[in-house]
């Protein structure tokens, strides 16, 4: 039996929450998101081509090893985006709650027709069998009875996984990024993780903070600890400062952050004397790279606006209010 939203409301609360920068980004976005997404647990999986070349690209990067855990390969080819969508859609919503594996992709037609209609694709065709046939097609009724076989993986294609092989490739043949991220050092004094998952709690809030982190170095001798981000961006390198703002990757800076220092830093007998270098590490479109530093003046700046974030966090949280951005919320907008 389902729970009421006030019941899904009590089991949030029933323990502490402990915010992402994703988590947050959506808080101050749109809270109703957050609260469908947290709350309600209404989670919408992520299938867009650039999120999934992200993810491959992390995963043969920095957990090689791991990459037949994560993902499986298609035999054929994945559908257009805006196709694969809509069969994600129908998978996920229609096909797992019967439970009936003889089902194909046909026995959806009235469910495939509504799809096509809520995201007004091929109504200009004037039939509704002229719009099945351009959704029923050989290759995407392959991709429906893989999707029966991949459980909790992840599907790439051949041409995804060609295009993510020569990004890692030319990811590693950069020599500084190589010498940041640190992956095959055994040097004693240095210690390197990968997608290190971390959390701490708050002093002063009753939430927390966590993260994984994709690159961390700790160099015991120098006393540093360097922070490494990979992105990936549909845009020019040159653009990335604009995305930094566009996306707040300030928040994700200061979280991370936040998350070492209570770590590895805040008990040790000096910490004062240890210093934290975060850079974000962009490959584009073209396969063009670049290190991107945060400097100290630009973290104090970013750490300096996280209060004013804390402080919209902990608006929503404490009065458990999750209909309005937090300057509509409390009135501060005028025309």
């Amino acid at each position: 039996m389902s729970l009421t939203l006030n019941e899904e409301l009590e089991r949030f609360y029933s323990e502490k929450f402990y915010f992402s920068y994703s988590s947050i980004n959506k808080l101050l976005y749109s809270p109703r998101a957050f609260y469908n997404h947290y709350i309600l647990k209404q989670k919408e999986d992520s299938t867009d081509a650039h999120l999934i070349i992200g993810r491959a690209l992390h995963c043969l990067l920095l957990e090689p090893d791991n990459f037949d855990d994560y993902f499986v390969m298609l035999p054929g080819k994945i559908p257009t985006e805006s196709n694969k969508v809509i069969i994600d859609n129908i998978f996920q919503k229609h096909y797992l709650p019967m439970n009936n594996n003889s089902l194909t992709l046909e026995d959806f037609s009235q469910d495939l027709l509504n799809q096509l209609l809520a995201n007004n694709l091929y109504q200009s065709l004037k039939t509704d069998v002229q719009r099945l046939e351009k959704i029923i097609t050989d290759n995407n009724k392959e991709y429906f009875e893989f999707l029966k076989t991949k459980e909790s993986k992840t599907v790439i294609d051949s041409a995804i996984k060609a295009q993510v092989d020569v990004s890692v490739e030319v990811l590693k043949s950069n020599s500084t990024v190589m010498s940041l991220l640190q992956l095959e050092n055994n040097s004693p004094g240095t210690t390197v993780f990968t997608e290190l998952k971390l959390q701490t709690n708050s002093a002063n809030f009753p939430f927390g903070y966590k993260g994984i982190i994709d690159n961390v170095v700790i160099d015991e001798n120098s006393k540093t600890i360097f922070v490494n981000d990979l992105k990936t961006t549909n845009k020019s390198i040159q653009d990335f400062p604009n995305a930094v703002d566009y996306y707040r990757y300030d928040i994700q800076a200061v979280i991370y952050n936040l998350l070492i220092y209570d770590e590895f830093i805040k008990n040790k007998q000096n910490p004062e004397e240890w210093k934290i270098i975060f850079t974000f590490i962009v490959i584009d479109k073209f396969n063009l790279v670049y290190p991107f530093q945060v400097s100290e003046q630009t973290l104090a700046n970013w750490e300096a606006n996280f209060y004013d974030v804390i402080h919209k966090i902990d608006y929503h949280y404490r009065h458990r209010d999750y209909n309005l951005p937090y300057e509509l919320a409390v009135g501060n907008v005028k025309l």
